[in-house]
């Protein structure tokens, strides 16, 4: 597999689960089809500026998840979230937002209730799994995006 392919896999699994130590990562890098030595996943950790601060492991470079800011936020009657960015950074949101709460959530404490997301130059559609699930994504939403919240 693809060694750009296994850094996304190992930040996806640092983002979305508690890890405590490195063999709690290979485990799960491990069923996901990587069988790397502990070596290699220190080597691999070091290069994503990945490092355990108060026991466990976070991404230490603040600057590589600079988010694009939504400009504005509006809900269909149908549940569905459109997100609007400047010109060029819808995919970036998208992609931040399908690690955060799509990719590898079903069977993850972190599934929300976004099923994808659909990106454009500038709009972003969030695709919610039902409507009775809209004021859960509305405020995980709130929480990473306070800037939007009506409160």
């Amino acid at each position: 597999m693809h060694d750009n392919t296994l850094g996304e896999h190992i930040l996806n699994i640092i983002q979305n689960h508690e890890i405590l130590e490195q063999s709690d990562l290979q485990t799960l890098l491990k069923k996901r089809g990587y069988n790397i030595s502990q070596a290699t996943l220190s080597r691999k950790l070091k290069e994503l500026k990945i490092a355990k601060v108060a026991g466990m492991y976070k991404v230490i470079d603040i600057n590589q998840y600079r988010l694009p800011l939504i400009l504005n936020m509006q809900i269909s009657d149908f549940g569905l979230i459109v997100l609007h960015t400047q010109p060029g950074q819808a995919s970036s949101l998208a992609y931040f937002l399908d690690q955060k709460y799509v990719i590898y959530s079903l069977n993850n404490s972190k599934n929300i209730g976004i099923i994808g997301t659909i990106a454009g130059d500038d709009t972003v559609l969030l695709i919610i799994k039902s409507k009775t699930e809209l004021n859960k994504v509305l405020q995980s939403i709130y929480e990473t995006f306070p800037y939007l919240s009506p409160e």
